[in-house]
């Protein structure tokens, strides 16, 4: 066989090698981590914070006036500037 051909599969095959010896040492990092992280990273569990009870107007989704009036003016000035 020409020396340029043994050469080039030579090179070939060490390659393939690598690239076959990083994807399984790859794949065993993230076997070993999602098993670690399985094991030791359990977040503890909070219960839940009830809130005390809250006024009617609070309890809807309605926003306060206030809100309501400066969202107004946002949009109408919003309007106005991309008209001119």
């Amino acid at each position: 066989m020409d020396p340029l051909m043994s050469q080039g599969l030579e090179l070939m095959l060490v390659g393939m090698g690598v690239v076959f010896v990083f994807l399984i040492v790859l794949v065993g990092i993230t076997t070993l981590m999602s098993a670690l992280v399985q094991r030791f990273g359990q977040a503890p569990i909070v219960p839940a914070v009830v809130p005390a009870a809250t006024p009617a107007s609070a309890a809807s989704d309605v926003p306060p006036a206030a809100v309501i009036k400066a969202i107004e003016k946002a949009v109408r000035q919003h309007r106005q500037s991309s008209q001119s």
